[in-house]
Protein backbone atom coordinates (compact mmCIF):
# COMPACT_ATOMS: atom_id res chain seq x y z
CA UNK A 1 0.00 0.00 0.00
CA UNK A 2 1.69 3.18 -0.94
CA UNK A 3 1.69 5.96 1.40
CA UNK A 4 -1.34 8.40 0.69
CA UNK A 5 -3.39 5.36 0.82
CA UNK A 6 -1.80 4.25 3.83
CA UNK A 7 -2.30 7.75 5.44
CA UNK A 8 -5.92 7.99 4.79
CA UNK A 9 -6.93 4.50 5.86
CA UNK A 10 -5.37 5.07 8.68
CA UNK A 11 -7.37 8.46 9.74
CA UNK A 12 -10.32 6.56 8.59
CA UNK A 13 -9.77 4.05 11.42
CA UNK A 14 -9.07 6.60 13.97
CA UNK A 15 -11.63 8.19 13.11
CA UNK A 16 -13.98 5.00 13.22
CA UNK A 17 -12.27 4.38 17.22
CA UNK A 18 -12.99 7.75 18.23
CA UNK A 19 -16.70 7.90 17.20
CA UNK A 20 -16.93 4.06 18.95
CA UNK A 21 -15.42 5.82 21.58
CA UNK A 22 -17.97 8.28 21.62
CA UNK A 23 -20.99 5.65 20.52
CA UNK A 24 -19.84 3.90 23.86
CA UNK A 25 -19.51 6.78 26.32
CA UNK A 26 -23.29 7.45 25.35
CA UNK A 27 -24.81 4.22 25.46
CA UNK A 28 -22.96 3.75 29.00
CA UNK A 29 -24.34 7.47 29.91
CA UNK A 30 -28.09 6.21 28.67
CA UNK A 31 -28.24 2.90 31.00
CA UNK A 32 -27.19 4.96 33.75
CA UNK A 33 -29.88 6.93 33.50
CA UNK A 34 -32.31 4.75 32.59
CA UNK A 35 -31.67 2.34 35.35
CA UNK A 36 -32.07 5.43 37.94
CA UNK A 37 -35.43 6.33 36.42
CA UNK A 38 -36.92 2.62 36.22
CA UNK A 39 -35.07 2.08 39.91
CA UNK A 40 -38.14 1.25 42.68
CA UNK A 41 -37.93 4.30 45.23
CA UNK A 42 -36.10 3.70 48.68
CA UNK A 43 -39.81 3.61 50.08
CA UNK A 44 -40.94 0.90 47.94
CA UNK A 45 -42.90 3.59 45.75
CA UNK A 46 -43.56 3.23 41.81
CA UNK A 47 -40.35 4.10 40.05
CA UNK A 48 -39.50 8.28 38.57
CA UNK A 49 -40.30 6.37 35.09
CA UNK A 50 -39.03 7.47 31.81
CA UNK A 51 -42.03 8.40 30.34
CA UNK A 52 -45.15 7.96 32.74
CA UNK A 53 -46.72 11.52 34.39
CA UNK A 54 -44.96 13.52 36.81
CA UNK A 55 -48.34 14.26 38.37
CA UNK A 56 -50.82 12.58 40.65
CA UNK A 57 -53.87 11.76 40.11
CA UNK A 58 -55.41 14.95 40.80
CA UNK A 59 -53.20 17.06 38.83
CA UNK A 60 -50.22 17.88 41.29
CA UNK A 61 -46.69 17.19 40.99
CA UNK A 62 -45.79 13.88 42.55
CA UNK A 63 -44.76 14.23 45.91
CA UNK A 64 -42.39 11.09 46.69
CA UNK A 65 -40.13 11.84 44.08
CA UNK A 66 -37.86 14.73 42.66
CA UNK A 67 -39.54 16.31 39.92
CA UNK A 68 -36.79 18.25 38.70
CA UNK A 69 -34.50 15.70 38.87
CA UNK A 70 -36.55 13.38 36.78
CA UNK A 71 -37.18 15.89 33.93
CA UNK A 72 -33.73 16.75 33.86
CA UNK A 73 -32.83 12.82 33.54
CA UNK A 74 -35.45 12.45 30.82
CA UNK A 75 -34.32 15.60 28.72
CA UNK A 76 -30.57 14.29 28.68
CA UNK A 77 -31.90 11.01 27.86
CA UNK A 78 -33.76 12.63 24.82
CA UNK A 79 -30.36 14.17 23.66
CA UNK A 80 -28.12 11.26 24.39
CA UNK A 81 -30.53 9.08 21.69
CA UNK A 82 -30.28 12.47 19.27
CA UNK A 83 -26.63 12.11 19.72
CA UNK A 84 -26.60 8.34 19.33
CA UNK A 85 -28.42 8.82 15.94
CA UNK A 86 -26.01 11.50 15.01
CA UNK A 87 -22.69 9.27 15.83
CA UNK A 88 -23.87 5.97 13.77
CA UNK A 89 -24.17 8.05 10.76
CA UNK A 90 -20.95 9.31 10.74
CA UNK A 91 -20.16 5.74 11.59
CA UNK A 92 -21.91 4.29 8.67
CA UNK A 93 -20.64 7.08 6.38
CA UNK A 94 -16.49 6.32 7.63
CA UNK A 95 -17.15 2.49 7.17
CA UNK A 96 -18.31 3.13 3.62
CA UNK A 97 -15.63 5.67 2.83
CA UNK A 98 -12.79 3.10 4.59
CA UNK A 99 -14.39 0.46 1.94
CA UNK A 100 -13.70 2.40 -1.40
CA UNK A 101 -10.33 3.14 0.23
CA UNK A 102 -9.49 -0.60 0.25
CA UNK A 103 -11.12 -1.87 -2.79
CA UNK A 104 -9.42 0.75 -4.66
CA UNK A 105 -6.17 -0.09 -3.22
CA UNK A 106 -7.29 -4.21 -3.85
CA UNK A 107 -8.19 -3.73 -7.58
CA UNK A 108 -5.04 -1.52 -8.54
CA UNK A 109 -2.71 -3.61 -6.56
CA UNK A 110 -4.25 -6.45 -8.51
CA UNK A 111 -4.31 -5.27 -11.67
CA UNK A 112 -0.82 -3.91 -11.36
CA UNK A 113 0.74 -7.39 -10.40
CA UNK A 114 -0.87 -9.04 -13.00
CA UNK A 115 1.01 -6.97 -15.82
CA UNK A 116 3.87 -7.34 -14.16
CA UNK A 117 3.63 -11.19 -13.86
CA UNK A 118 2.48 -10.65 -17.32
CA UNK A 119 5.35 -8.62 -18.54
CA UNK A 120 8.39 -10.72 -17.00
CA UNK A 121 6.87 -14.04 -17.88
CA UNK A 122 9.09 -15.79 -20.49
CA UNK A 123 7.96 -14.79 -24.33
CA UNK A 124 8.33 -17.55 -26.81
CA UNK A 125 10.61 -16.87 -29.85
CA UNK A 126 10.06 -14.28 -32.58
CA UNK A 127 7.78 -15.26 -36.12
CA UNK A 128 7.85 -14.18 -39.25
CA UNK A 129 4.18 -12.60 -39.96
CA UNK A 130 3.63 -13.60 -43.95
CA UNK A 131 0.82 -10.81 -44.21
CA UNK A 132 3.40 -8.06 -43.08
CA UNK A 133 6.89 -9.75 -44.90
CA UNK A 134 8.37 -9.40 -41.20
CA UNK A 135 9.25 -10.60 -37.98
CA UNK A 136 7.65 -10.05 -34.51
CA UNK A 137 7.54 -10.93 -31.28
CA UNK A 138 4.63 -11.21 -28.59
CA UNK A 139 3.82 -8.27 -26.24
CA UNK A 140 2.77 -9.08 -22.49
CA UNK A 141 -0.89 -8.69 -23.46
CA UNK A 142 -0.87 -11.26 -26.29
CA UNK A 143 -0.57 -9.03 -29.10
CA UNK A 144 1.88 -8.64 -31.73
CA UNK A 145 4.98 -6.02 -31.41
CA UNK A 146 7.04 -4.43 -33.89
CA UNK A 147 4.55 -3.59 -36.47
CA UNK A 148 2.15 -0.87 -37.23
CA UNK A 149 -1.63 -2.15 -35.34
CA UNK A 150 -0.32 -4.83 -34.15
CA UNK A 151 -1.92 -4.76 -31.23
CA UNK A 152 -5.30 -5.33 -32.68
CA UNK A 153 -3.74 -9.22 -34.05
CA UNK A 154 -3.00 -12.03 -31.55
CA UNK A 155 0.31 -13.19 -31.89
CA UNK A 156 -0.19 -17.29 -31.47
CA UNK A 157 -2.94 -16.87 -34.12
CA UNK A 158 -0.55 -15.80 -36.96
CA UNK A 159 -0.20 -18.50 -39.05
CA UNK A 160 -3.93 -19.37 -38.85
CA UNK A 161 -4.57 -16.44 -40.23
CA UNK A 162 -2.14 -16.12 -42.99
CA UNK A 163 -3.60 -19.60 -44.01
CA UNK A 164 -7.05 -18.17 -44.06
CA UNK A 165 -6.07 -15.42 -46.21
CA UNK A 166 -4.30 -17.57 -48.61
CA UNK A 167 -7.48 -18.05 -50.90
CA UNK A 168 -5.69 -16.67 -54.72
CA UNK A 169 -6.58 -13.11 -54.12
CA UNK A 170 -2.74 -12.56 -52.97
CA UNK A 171 -1.74 -13.13 -49.29
CA UNK A 172 -2.23 -10.08 -46.68
CA UNK A 173 -4.95 -8.51 -49.13
CA UNK A 174 -6.63 -5.75 -48.16
CA UNK A 175 -10.44 -7.68 -48.16
CA UNK A 176 -8.52 -10.09 -46.99
CA UNK A 177 -7.12 -8.29 -43.45
CA UNK A 178 -10.74 -6.88 -43.23
CA UNK A 179 -12.42 -10.22 -43.58
CA UNK A 180 -10.14 -11.50 -40.74
CA UNK A 181 -10.69 -8.96 -38.53
CA UNK A 182 -14.69 -9.08 -38.64
CA UNK A 183 -14.42 -12.78 -38.11
CA UNK A 184 -12.00 -12.46 -35.32
CA UNK A 185 -14.03 -9.37 -33.42
CA UNK A 186 -17.24 -11.99 -33.94
CA UNK A 187 -15.73 -14.85 -32.44
CA UNK A 188 -13.67 -12.84 -29.62
CA UNK A 189 -17.47 -11.44 -28.92
CA UNK A 190 -19.38 -14.56 -28.93
CA UNK A 191 -16.38 -16.14 -26.40
CA UNK A 192 -16.75 -13.24 -23.94
CA UNK A 193 -20.58 -13.64 -24.11
CA UNK A 194 -20.49 -17.34 -23.52
CA UNK A 195 -17.99 -17.22 -20.59
CA UNK A 196 -20.19 -14.34 -19.08
CA UNK A 197 -23.14 -16.82 -19.10
CA UNK A 198 -21.47 -19.63 -17.70
CA UNK A 199 -19.64 -17.50 -14.65
CA UNK A 200 -22.82 -16.20 -13.82
CA UNK A 201 -24.78 -19.66 -13.73
CA UNK A 202 -21.26 -21.50 -11.98
CA UNK A 203 -21.82 -18.32 -9.20
CA UNK A 204 -25.48 -18.32 -8.98
CA UNK A 205 -27.16 -19.62 -5.36
CA UNK A 206 -30.50 -20.61 -4.27
CA UNK A 207 -32.54 -17.75 -2.97
CA UNK A 208 -32.96 -18.06 0.47
CA UNK A 209 -35.00 -15.54 3.01
CA UNK A 210 -33.92 -13.02 4.17
CA UNK A 211 -34.70 -11.25 7.46
CA UNK A 212 -35.18 -7.25 7.80
CA UNK A 213 -35.17 -5.44 10.80
CA UNK A 214 -38.01 -3.76 12.09
CA UNK A 215 -37.23 -2.63 15.85
CA UNK A 216 -34.32 -0.97 17.01
CA UNK A 217 -33.21 -1.89 21.08
CA UNK A 218 -33.21 1.84 22.69
CA UNK A 219 -33.40 0.74 26.22
CA UNK A 220 -32.78 -2.45 28.31
CA UNK A 221 -32.81 -2.16 32.24
CA UNK A 222 -30.13 -3.63 34.18
CA UNK A 223 -31.16 -7.14 35.80
CA UNK A 224 -34.09 -7.74 33.67
CA UNK A 225 -35.71 -10.58 31.66
CA UNK A 226 -34.23 -8.83 28.44
CA UNK A 227 -30.73 -8.10 29.96
CA UNK A 228 -30.58 -11.62 30.82
CA UNK A 229 -31.52 -13.10 27.64
CA UNK A 230 -28.62 -11.14 26.38
CA UNK A 231 -30.42 -8.64 24.48
CA UNK A 232 -27.93 -5.64 24.34
CA UNK A 233 -28.80 -1.76 23.24
CA UNK A 234 -28.73 -0.61 20.06
CA UNK A 235 -29.57 -4.79 18.61
CA UNK A 236 -31.84 -4.61 15.34
CA UNK A 237 -34.92 -6.81 15.83
CA UNK A 238 -35.47 -9.33 12.92
CA UNK A 239 -37.73 -12.06 14.44
CA UNK A 240 -39.82 -11.99 17.68
CA UNK A 241 -40.93 -16.03 17.64
CA UNK A 242 -43.34 -15.79 14.30
CA UNK A 243 -43.73 -11.88 13.87
CA UNK A 244 -41.26 -9.84 12.03
CA UNK A 245 -41.33 -6.81 9.58
CA UNK A 246 -44.50 -7.93 7.62
CA UNK A 247 -47.00 -9.09 10.71
CA UNK A 248 -45.58 -6.98 13.94
CA UNK A 249 -48.70 -4.69 13.29
CA UNK A 250 -47.15 -1.40 14.70
CA UNK A 251 -45.75 -3.63 17.77
CA UNK A 252 -48.92 -4.92 19.07
CA UNK A 253 -48.89 -8.28 18.13
CA UNK A 254 -45.28 -8.01 20.06
CA UNK A 255 -46.80 -6.94 23.04
CA UNK A 256 -50.02 -9.60 22.56
CA UNK A 257 -47.44 -12.24 22.10
CA UNK A 258 -45.63 -11.28 25.46
CA UNK A 259 -48.63 -11.37 27.53
CA UNK A 260 -49.67 -14.59 26.24
CA UNK A 261 -45.88 -16.11 26.59
CA UNK A 262 -45.54 -15.11 30.07
CA UNK A 263 -43.17 -17.49 31.78
CA UNK A 264 -42.51 -19.60 28.47
CA UNK A 265 -39.66 -19.04 26.33
CA UNK A 266 -39.39 -16.85 22.97
CA UNK A 267 -36.81 -17.23 20.10
CA UNK A 268 -35.48 -13.71 19.32
CA UNK A 269 -33.63 -13.16 16.48
CA UNK A 270 -31.51 -9.78 16.33
CA UNK A 271 -28.55 -8.47 14.57
CA UNK A 272 -25.64 -7.15 16.12
CA UNK A 273 -23.15 -4.23 15.11
CA UNK A 274 -19.64 -3.46 16.48
CA UNK A 275 -16.94 -1.37 14.99
CA UNK A 276 -12.90 -2.89 15.17
CA UNK A 277 -9.88 -1.58 14.20
CA UNK A 278 -10.39 -2.88 9.95
CA UNK A 279 -14.09 -1.98 10.06
CA UNK A 280 -17.63 -3.37 11.18
CA UNK A 281 -18.32 -6.96 12.46
CA UNK A 282 -22.32 -7.84 12.12
CA UNK A 283 -23.78 -11.18 13.32
CA UNK A 284 -27.36 -12.70 13.85
CA UNK A 285 -28.05 -13.70 17.16
CA UNK A 286 -30.63 -16.56 17.87
CA UNK A 287 -31.57 -15.19 21.71
CA UNK A 288 -33.98 -16.64 23.99
CA UNK A 289 -36.42 -14.58 25.90
CA UNK A 290 -38.74 -15.66 28.60
CA UNK A 291 -41.49 -12.95 29.53
CA UNK A 292 -41.99 -12.77 33.60
CA UNK A 293 -42.16 -10.34 36.53
CA UNK A 294 -39.74 -8.54 38.09
CA UNK A 295 -38.75 -5.79 40.02
CA UNK A 296 -39.02 -3.30 37.01
CA UNK A 297 -41.63 -2.63 34.59
CA UNK A 298 -43.04 -4.70 32.40
CA UNK A 299 -42.82 -8.16 31.26
CA UNK A 300 -39.35 -7.66 29.31
CA UNK A 301 -37.36 -4.83 31.00
CA UNK A 302 -36.48 -3.38 27.16
CA UNK A 303 -38.44 -0.80 25.05
CA UNK A 304 -38.12 -0.95 21.18
CA UNK A 305 -38.29 1.97 18.27
CA UNK A 306 -39.71 1.89 14.71
CA UNK A 307 -36.31 0.83 12.63
CA UNK A 308 -35.92 1.64 9.12
CA UNK A 309 -32.96 0.59 6.75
Amino acid sequence: MDASTASLAASKRRELLSLDTQKAALETEAEAIVSELTAELPDGGPPMGIDTPLVDSEGYPRGDIDVFRARTLRRRFIEIQNDHKAVMAKIEKGLAELQLVVVSFVSKQSDESTEKALRTAPKPKPKFDPVTNQWVVKSWDGSVAGITDGEGRQFDDLLANAAAGDDGGGVGGAADIAARSSSNSTVNASSVNATTTTNSNSTSTPTTQILTPFAIIDQVSPSSPASTAGIQLNDLLLQFDNIDHTNHENFSGIAKLVQEKEGRSINVKVRRCKVVEWGEVSEVLELELMPRKWSGRGLLGCHISKYDE
